[in-house]
């Protein structure tokens, strides 16, 4: 996830697809505000709100969702105190106002008067005007709308931070023979997991994970020794549920650390 902050009152939120699917998401539930977002969205609103200062007791967060066109999602977070609201209330009323001056009756009535193809045409460029008339009053009558043209067009001066989705994930891990699942251990037991627990099923092995970091280096080491020794290694996987219950518990608690005291076979 890449956090770049606009202005004092703005922060833009990247969140790429692949990452959407490695914490079990997916753009259209972080779009609609399914429950199973909830976690993320409340991680995201804790982060925003120290990059923006946020007030809760005097000032509001309003929020835009954008799904680009690689899957990805774009979040705009705005910071809004009593005389921003009072700004845009104003900006409301100045632009309702202008659409009624704009909208005569007179040009309704020479749209009228047109037929066939040049009515649709003359209702085309009523339509096309007085939306580009909202557009120019919003962007010249707005302070944060100009911040908002003039960060964009300095970007490479703005300031970006990269951050993991979620500080803590589940990983399961899928192993051949105990072996494997030795040889893995010793190397995740210098990382910052948790909790971890061994179950067996069908002669397969499963090692379930917590790890809890805020570095992308730790998660790539994770996964590169997963690559190594697993056959297989899922994120947040709704399998791990089933198989907890349903499996053989070989090691219920500390499991890593345990397996990483053993020695693997040569």
């Amino acid at each position: 996830m890449v956090i770049i902050k606009i202005s004092e009152k703005t922060v833009q939120c990247s969140i790429a697809a692949q990452e959407l699917h490695e914490i079990g998401l997916t753009p259209e539930a972080l779009l609609h505000g399914e429950e199973k977002s909830i976690p993320f969205m409340t991680q995201l609103n804790q982060e925003v709100g120290q990059q923006l200062s946020y007030d809760p007791e005097n000032e509001v967060m309003m929020m835009s969702r954008n799904l680009m066109a690689d899957g990805s999602v774009r979040i705009y977070a705005v910071k809004m105190d009593n005389d921003d609201i009072q700004s845009s209330a104003d900006r409301l009323r100045s632009i309702a106002q202008g659409i009624l001056d704009y909208l005569t009756q007179d040009k309704i009535d020479a749209v009228k008067a047109e037929k066939g193809k040049d009515k649709s045409d003359a209702l085309n460029k009523l339509v096309e005007g007085m939306n580009n008339m909202v557009g120019r009053m919003y962007l010249e009558e707005s302070k944060e709308g100009q911040e908002l043209i003039s960060a964009l067009e300095k970007i490479q001066e703005v300031n970006a931070i990269s951050k993991p989705a979620l500080e803590y994930q589940r990983y399961m891990g899928e192993f051949d023979n105990l072996d494997k699942v030795i040889r893995f251990s010793k190397i995740a037991s210098a990382m910052p997991i948790v909790d971890s627990a061994l179950y067996k099923a069908d002669d397969r092995y499963y090692l379930m994970m917590g790890l809890q970091t805020d570095s992308e280096a730790v998660v790539y080491e994770l996964r590169k020794a997963g690559i190594e020794y697993a056959s297989a290694l899922s994120v947040n996987s709704p399998e791990e549920l089933h198989l907890a219950e349903t499996a053989e518990c070989i090691i219920a608690k500390d499991a890593i650390s345990h397996l990483a005291e053993l020695e693997a076979e040569s």
